[in-house]
């Protein structure tokens, strides 16, 4: 009697085929990617709109432009571990459900301590998904495909960030938007309705999540379950091929140490398996990958987030200084912001003059970034296999450390807005990182791993905002300096990532 064949779990993922669930999780990812955008970004397209009746200074808005990702911080190991330990896909709904329903209480708000309680509520909460879906959507793929799909589903995350431009365009600007609502003694203005339907994507995601989409069978696998694995296999190529499970030829899975490790990691007490996940971490031989991880994404998020935080507010100016006066023809971006304060002698002062709406300019080069976000990815996505993920990285990280240090000596306003878009396509980076991230670290800690590495990405988006809501108005020129060193430093530090250089086999 010949025995049935085992395959490993990489070739029985493969032999589920490509098909329409991979296409369904590619965009399903992207979406929650864009998710975790669209509500961590929504904030900075408010503040200069909410500043008087908020009654926000420059602390302030860098304040609340970064709450968001201490919410992200102190809840990237929770969600890590719960990812790791409970499944993803539960994972995902919850931290979904309750993220669209913090920002929806956000728009409730009448004080700016309230407003950043909600925030920061959302940005504890989105973390979830957004650390999770790079190792889920990865695990169901093999090394041949997982790279790339992970660059695709970064074009849809782009894609999905001009939700915030678009809905910008639809209600932020609409200044006599507002109804009131008396048993709350509120005026829900524009900018309210505006997070309101910030939060839709959000909920969008969860629903596909219930509806069609299976656990990870790479994480049912380092449980020591077999039979849902195998069960997830089965619905994957029946989805992908439309044949019968019958003809499925994956009928056993062969039992490595992953497995066996999965079936006695499950009578851990609660605290033992955290650190059991965590420690491991930072010992070897993980503690050099830690690191390099952690420290790339501290420089990307340095560069993408916190510049973005005061990038709409800066860039309404700069339209503002231009249309003013035609005699305005050149100035760097720094000295057009300061100019705006020129009689203040208190740099937190608020500034008497109320913003009601933004430049629509404003919203279309926030869309041009997006596109130029989904643009990189594409052609990364095409050419990934062919050089490798080293040059992409290098090139990316020398070419946004660049632009960020030509940003204290351009005095051509419009050339340098154009720069500042190449200082924060330091994010195209992310995806690529965060698929070194999830090969480098076993299956049971790679959620872990990428939570902590992007837990310190956010430090640096908080870290950033905050340096730039405290020197923006004095020493502007100077701020540039930080993702210039940063990114630049990062593109030496990639050649120390193993295997970092290898292609995929077609």
């Amino acid at each position: 009697m010949t025995l049935p064949v085992s395959y490993s779990l990489e070739d029985a993922i493969s032999e589920t085929k490509f098909g329409k669930f991979n296409c369904i999780l590619i965009f399903l990812c992207g979406l929650i990617l864009g998710c975790a955008f669209v509500e961590t970004g929504c904030i900075t397209l408010v503040l200069p709109i909410a500043q008087c009746e908020l009654q926000m200074t420059n602390f302030h808005k860098g304040f609340l432009g970064s709450i968001g990702f201490i919410g992200i911080i102190l809840s990237s190991h929770f969600w890590g571990f719960l990812a790791d330990t409970k499944g993803r896909k539960n994972t995902m709904i919850v931290a979904l459900l309750l993220a669209a329903f913090f920002s929806i209480c956000s728009t409730l708000a009448k004080t700016f301590w309230v407003i950043a309680l909600f925030r920061f509520l959302n940005g504890f909460c989105i973390c979830g998904p957004q650390i999770t879906s790079y190792a889920f959507l990865g695990e169901f793929h093999t090394i041949k495909y997982r790279a790339r799909v992970l660059l695709i589903a970064s074009i849809i995350y782009a894609l999905i960030g001009t939700v915030n431009p678009i809905n910008a365009i639809l209600f932020l600007n609409q200044e006599t938007w507002n109804f009131y609502i008396p048993f709350l003694d509120l005026n829900y203005s524009a900018w309210r309705i505006f997070l309101l339907f910030c939060s839709v994507p959000s909920i969008i995601s969860a629903i596909i999540l219930i509806t069609l989409i299976p656990e990870s069978p790479k994480f049912t696998y380092s449980q020591g379950d077999e039979a849902k694995t195998l069960a997830i296999l089965q619905r994957v190529y029946k989805f992908n091929t439309g044949k019968s499970l019958n003809e499925f030829k994956v009928k056993n899975l062969a039992k490595d140490k992953e497995f066996e490790a999965g079936q006695s990691e499950n009578s851990k007490g609660f605290f033992e398996f955290m650190w059991s996940q965590t420690a491991p971490l930072f010992q070897k031989p993980h503690l050099k990958n830690t690191l390099t991880a952690c420290y790339l994404q501290l420089g990307l998020c340095v560069s993408a987030n916190s510049y973005f935080t005061f990038y709409p507010e800066i860039l309404n100016r700069v339209y503002l200084w231009l249309e003013s006066d035609p005699t305005h023809i050149t100035a760097t971006v720094c000295q057009i912001y300061s100019s705006f304060h020129s009689n203040s002698t208190v740099i937190d002062e608020i500034p008497e003059i109320c913003i009601t709406r933004l430049e629509v300019n404003v919203f279309l080069n926030i869309i041009m970034l997006m596109f130029m976000y989904a643009f990189g990815w594409f052609i990364m996505s095409l050419i990934i296999n062919k050089t490798g993920k080293l040059v992409i990285l290098v090139f990316i990280s020398f070419a946004s450390g660049m632009a960020s240090l030509s940003m204290m000596f351009i005095e051509l306003p419009k050339i340098a807005t154009s720069i500042y878009l190449m200082v924060m396509l330091a994010s195209l980076n992310m995806s690529v990182i965060n698929s070194s991230t999830v090969e480098l670290f076993p299956t049971n800690l790679r959620a872990m791993a990428v939570s902590i590495s992007m837990m310190f990405g956010r430090v640096g988006s908080v870290a950033g905002s905050n340096f730039l809501g405290l020197t923006i108005q004095n020493f502007c020129t100077y701020t540039w300096i930080l993702p210039g060193v940063l990114m630049i430093t990062s593109g030496f530090l990639v050649f120390t990532i193993p295997n970092i250089n290898k292609r995929a086999k077609k």
